[in-house]
């Protein structure tokens, strides 16, 4: 009566300790490759400007000397072809951008090679040279400014830091090339470390853990570089000992329980005018699901199917006390549907709370009749052959849900060669994640189809067909099957597992 159903599991690799840990070292160590980086570009860049400002005062100073010389004999036309070739010169020396300015005698002069200064820019570099600022821009290009100045002689001399900064922009590739490097190698350093030293053991452990959940209690003691791991597994470890020591007590006492269920069930049984043969397969190691077929005084049988709610220990304790109350209910009474009221009545007061469904008949061998009661159980199917179908349904509600509920008898004729064949819902309900519900109709034709076979092989076949419905997945239901064959001669009880 009861399935279950898996939940999926939704992989998401960041949520790994081994991607924590790596993006926990390597985020943080690019962070601070980034910021040593930037810091390394302001440091270089203000030193390398304060420098070039410094050799520009010095050019300037060393042309005032030589301009000094040049003024004294007031000629423009000399201090002008000084300038240029100076100019000329830093040209060829691969330092474009390079501009001279020489104020003298109130007049300004500069070079008319390489960058010839707007006068608003030439105004702006003598302001800033005077002012002191090392730097001066007119919002397109920013330039170095060098001065010096004496006996009525200023020289400025500026430079485009477009070079400069192009300079410090590959010292500083080259550095971020260096420091990628390193950074790799330390990073993939650190990563095998944190492997080896955490993430590799706790895969291992995972695993184990995994194999204690598959009920594999078998496992070795392992050795981790970590203490704390190494307490960790070695508590799995003894964990998986006692689980193992637990397992071994509990199969002894699901083997003794399941004996003790099949001692409770009919064997060897004589019954008149008819064959049976029923197919069990629990769950667990033991089932919620019971048959019986009990002898009565008057020379006619009870023949029984009962499903407990549920499943495993719990169900069989369930089903034990059902047969015990059932084999009293026929002290008193004879009618099924009457001994389905006594049973009822006494499953509230003995397990209130559960529940069960049972489908009860009695065989009259003489009148060739079944009169039957069922509370809440799966349809019987009773055959006369392919087209002469009939079901058998319920005459009342599951036994212990209201112990004033009364079940009603119904009754049929039989004759030879008919079958009825009854049947849990783990049968009816049996799924398969391809093909979906086993169904009712499925195995009412199943059940045509099989006419022409003996009990045992259509028993058989039946189980076959259910087995194959559950496409090798371990069974959510009990599966408990009774066909019932008319004969003129009496038969064993046999029993298909």
């Amino acid at each position: 009566m009861n399935k279950t159903t898996d939940r999926p599991h939704n992989f998401r690799p960041w949520r790994q300790i081994s991607w924590q840990l790596l993006l926990a070292v390597n985020v943080p160590l690019a962070v601070v490759l980034a910021v040593l980086l930037a810091v390394d570009y302001r440091r270089e860049m203000t030193e390398a400007l304060a420098e070039q400002q410094q050799r520009l005062s010095e050019e300037a100073m060393s042309m005032y000397r030589g301009l000094f010389y040049l003024a004294q004999n007031d000629r423009p036309e000399d201090v002008q072809r000084f300038i240029d070739s100076v100019c000329s010169h830093l040209q060829q020396s691969q330092s474009p951008g390079h501009s001279i300015s020489v104020t003298w005698n109130g007049g300004r002069l500069q070079s008319s090679i390489g960058s010839r200064l707007s006068p608003e820019m030439l105004s702006a570099v003598e302001t800033a040279a005077r002012d002191g600022a090392g730097a001066v821009s007119d919002g397109v290009a920013s330039r170095i400014v060098g001065r010096y100045s004496g006996h009525g002689v200023t020289v400025h001399v500026s430079e485009l830091t477009t070079n400069i900064r192009r300079s410090i922009r590959r010292n500083i590739f080259f550095h971020l090339a260096s420091l990628i490097v390193l950074a790799a190698v330390a990073a993939v350093l650190v990563s095998v470390v944190l492997w080896r030293i955490v993430v590799y053991p706790l895969k291992a452990l995972s695993a184990s853990v995994t194999r204690i959940a598959d009920r594999d209690f078998e496992l070795d003691r392992v050795q981790f570089q970590s203490t704390e791991l190494n307490d960790l597994a070695e508590a799995v470890y003894s964990m998986s000992v006692k689980l193992a020591e637990n397992e071994r007590s509990r199969q002894s006492q699901m083997s003794r329980a399941r004996r003790i269920q099949e001692a409770l069930l009919p064997t060897d049984l004589q019954i008149t005018g008819g064959t049976i043969v029923p197919l069990f397969k629990p769950a667990e190691d033991v089932a919620g699901d019971y048959y019986d077929v009990i002898p009565l005084s008057d020379g006619t049988h009870l023949i029984c199917l009962a499903d407990v709610a549920g499943h495993g220990i719990p169900a069989a304790i369930c089903a034990a006390v059902l047969k015990t109350v059932l084999v009293n209910a026929a002290e008193h009474a004879t009618a099924p549907g009457a001994i389905l009221d006594y049973v009822n009545s006494r499953l509230v007061q003995l397990l209130p709370d559960q529940f069960a469904s049972m489908f009860l008949a009695k065989w009259d061998s003489t009148i060739r009749r079944l009169t039957y009661a069922s509370a809440g159980h799966e349809p019987g199917i009773h055959l006369r052959g392919e087209d002469d179908v009939r079901l058998l349904p319920a005459t009342g509600l599951l036994l212990g849900i209201d112990c004033e509920r009364s079940y009603e008898t119904e009754s049929i004729e039989l004759s030879a060669s008919d079958r009825v064949l009854l049947v849990t819902d783990g049968v009816t309900e049996s799924h398969s994640p391809t093909q979906g519900m086993f169904g009712r109709e499925r195995l009412i034709q199943l059940a045509k189809d099989c006419l022409h076979l003996t009990a045992t092989q259509s028993i058989a076949a039946i189980g076959d067909a259910v087995r194959e419905q559950q496409s090798g997945e371990n069974p959510t239901d009990d599966i408990t099957v009774v066909l019932i064959e008319l004969s003129e001669k009496t038969s064993r009880v046999c029993c298909l597992t």
